[in-house]
């Protein structure tokens, strides 16, 4: 599948995995004019459209995304071994030779020749084997007595195939470097899978904490203003002499403790939102960091668990990390089968045919050497090319080549070394398999006794909130004190961020525990790794027959 299209299934399949309330408002796709005392423009945001924006706009994601169209690119490049490619040859020469003959006694040879050379060689996506076919013509001028063409023309059509018959046959290092190009780049489009799932999981837990955090924020204002509200009660109860000095310095000690919370959670708040808006952004898009984020969808209800063992086990198939480890262990498998086969002879078939030809002005001589030149007869280009394809002067050749390492060779010891990492591949998806299996029982469990603690902490708010009221209509009579009030008061705010925390982890364990199912979580201070091995060029080769060495008869 090409990067671009399986990126744009993923970008739509992501929303749904969102936890989304019912009838909650769409987010907004422009940023609409400031809210009124805020000075920021605020966005409107829901699970739905953080994750939509992650997807798009995440550079970390587009690195792993750009990684599994490197890995694309990459096979296209192993593809082009088995391109046919075009040579040519055009040039001319001249050559004066010294005399080293005595039929030619003191008397040195002038040559100059025009030639050309075209011609296409491929190697084949099945076999190994390679082919060529070539042209090549030459016009030749000559002072030499010994000529019998002067010009002479000549021309010549070659064929060649050469095939391998052991070594290579099977599988040969282009089919073998294509192979891993593809396995690579299924391991991007895995890992840019796993990318996805771990983005959308951290969306969304920065999206609750964000959500909490404002939450918090709105706790923290609560809490300042009833301690706001006590010291106005003792400060009037002071003035009139019912209650002592003390109770008003200890209600405006109280507040400004309480002040100083709420500065710290609207910090909270603050970073969480920085968070989110790192995860989601465009970063192109400046005036992104300027915008409030409102987080408008609420946490969803309880959640009823599957059964974890059958989790388990559909977790062990479908998880990404699993399936590139399990790539990976075919990945050595193959590097196995390629070695094997190249510690086999090097035993080749090696055929080649050449028709040639040859014209211009014939010198017909008589008398005793040199002869004298009695009659000259021209042939034309076209009687070259008749030569040729009538195949008047044949050459060919068949036979088979043989060569073989003596001893250990470097095949021998890499098989070696691949079957040793396929047994460490193996390993690692057992070990990525028990790992997988831990973590999401575990984190059934979190689910479970996060859901639990969301009751109790619920209950807490619920009984703080009555004695607080209890005690502040207590103190309004006259029956409490400013003190019991006072601790009233950071009970309820402790019980009500302990609920949030708790709704906070109730939902983040829902989060992991449905990321944990496709990918392992990205942990602090973890980079997307890239992979993919390099396309070393393999140059083809040009068969040209074999031939009784010394014999004359080669190209």
């Amino acid at each position: 599948m090409h990067a671009d299209s399986l990126f744009r299934n993923l970008r739509y399949a992501v929303a749904a995995m969102c936890v989304i309330a019912p009838a909650v408002p769409a987010a907004a796709q422009q940023t609409p004019p400031p809210q009124a005392g805020t000075g920021r423009p605020a966005i409107e945001l829901t699970l739905e459209e953080a994750v939509r924006r992650a997807v798009e706009n995440n550079p970390e994601l587009e690195i792993v995304r750009l990684d599994a169209q490197v890995g694309a690119a990459r096979v296209n490049v192993a593809e082009t071994a088995y391109s046919p490619i075009f040579s040519s040859i055009l040039g001319r020469s001249s050559s004066v030779v010294p005399p080293s003959s005595f039929l030619l006694g003191q008397r040195a040879v002038d040559t100059n020749d025009w030639f050309s050379s075209t011609g296409v060689r491929q190697r084949l996506p099945w076999g190994a084997g390679t082919w060529s076919a070539s042209w090549d013509a030459s016009r030749t001028t000559t002072d030499s007595p010994l000529t019998s063409f002067d010009p002479s023309m000549q021309s010549g059509l070659q064929l060649g195939f050469s095939q391998p018959l052991l070594k290579d046959f099977k599988t040969d290092p282009v089919r073998h470097q294509y192979v891993i190009a593809q396995r690579d780049q299924t391991s991007s489009e895995l890992r840019l899978r796993e990318a996805v799932v771990q983005t959308v999981a951290a969306v969304k837990q920065a999206y609750w904490s964000l959500k909490a955090s404002l939450a918090n924020v709105t706790v923290q204002q609560r809490s300042l203003e009833l301690a706001q509200q006590l010291a106005t009660q003792n400060k009037a109860r002071v003035d009139v002499g019912q209650a002592p000095p003390l109770d008003l310095v200890q209600a405006e000690a109280e507040v400004a403790a309480r002040r100083e919370s709420l500065i710290r959670a609207t910090a909270a708040a603050e970073d969480a939102e920085d968070h989110l808006r790192r995860l989601i952004m465009n970063p192109s898009d400046v005036g992104f960091w300027r915008a409030r984020l409102d987080p408008v969808d609420q946490p969803s209800g309880r959640v009823a668990l599957p059964d974890v063992d059958a989790t388990v086990a559909a977790a062990l198939e479908q998880r990404y990390d699993v399936a590139r480890a399990r790539n990976d262990e075919g990945t050595a498998s193959k590097n196995i089968e390629f070695f094997r086969n190249q510690k086999l002879p090097d035993l080749r078939l090696q055929t080649s045919y050449r028709g040639s030809g040859i014209g211009g002005t014939q010198l017909i001589r008589t008398g005793e050497f040199p002869g004298e030149i009695t009659q000259r007869l021209t042939h034309g280009y076209g009687d070259v090319l008749s030569q040729v394809f009538a195949s008047d002067y044949p050459t060919w050749s068949l036979g088979v080549t043989l060569s073989y390492t003596l001893g250990e060779s470097y095949e021998e010891a890499s098989q070696a070394r691949a079957e040793i990492q396929r047994r460490q591949a193996a390993q690692r998806v057992a070990s990525l398999q028990l790992q997988a299996a831990e973590a999401i029982r575990q984190a059934a469990r979190q689910v479970r006794s996060t859901a639990e603690r969301e009751d109790a902490a619920r209950a807490g708010a619920t009984l703080a909130e009555q004695r607080y009221e209890s005690e502040q209509r207590r103190y309004e009579v006259g029956l409490s004190t400013s003190f019991l009030v006072t601790q009233a008061q950071r009970d309820l705010a402790q019980a009500q961020v302990n609920m949030l925390q708790a709704m906070l982890d109730y939902q983040s364990s829902l989060v992991s525990f449905e990321a944990l199912q496709l990918a392992p979580p990205l942990a602090a201070g973890d980079r997307i790794g890239l992979n993919g091995s390099e396309i070393v060029l393999v140059p083809t080769g040009t068969p040209s027959g074999i031939f009784r060495s010394n014999s004359g008869g080669g190209f």
